[in-house]
């Protein structure tokens, strides 16, 4: 089987030692991604919404360096720091999957330098 790091210039950035995502067997693993504004490095805003919308715009482009697109999501991994902000991410879930949504799991984690949420996910490769 074909495995394939993704790379590239455009990619938000990584708090960590792992890829964005890996490309095998014809799926795209997606790493958790923060929501961290790629050009400013921080959180975009005050609010859990605007840190989630943030991270589900990083986790497109990762998506779209990797080959594939949110429409081909198959499955998602949510980590909330607080599980009161649950409500909230309903609605931007919703936003960013408005058909046909993946399937998803939410739990409440412990989030590093004080994030609120991070969403990985696996998805196809686009053909």
């Amino acid at each position: 089987m074909d495995r394939q790091v993704v790379r590239g210039p455009d990619l938000p950035p990584s708090i960590g030692p792992y890829s964005h995502a890996v490309r095998a067997g014809g799926f795209v693993f997606v790493s958790g991604q923060p929501g961290i504004d790629p050009v400013t490095g921080e959180v975009p805003g005050p609010t859990f919404g605007a840190e989630a919308r943030q991270a589900f715009t990083n986790l497109a482009t990762v998506l779209g360096a990797a080959g594939s697109r949110p429409e081909l999501v198959a499955s998602t991994t949510v980590l909330v720091a607080d599980i009161a902000d649950f409500a909230e991410l309903n609605t931007v879930f919703a936003e960013f999957f408005p058909t046909d949504p993946p399937t998803r799991m939410t739990m409440q984690v412990p989030l590093p330098r004080g994030l609120r949420i991070s969403i990985g996910c696996t998805a196809v490769e686009a053909t």
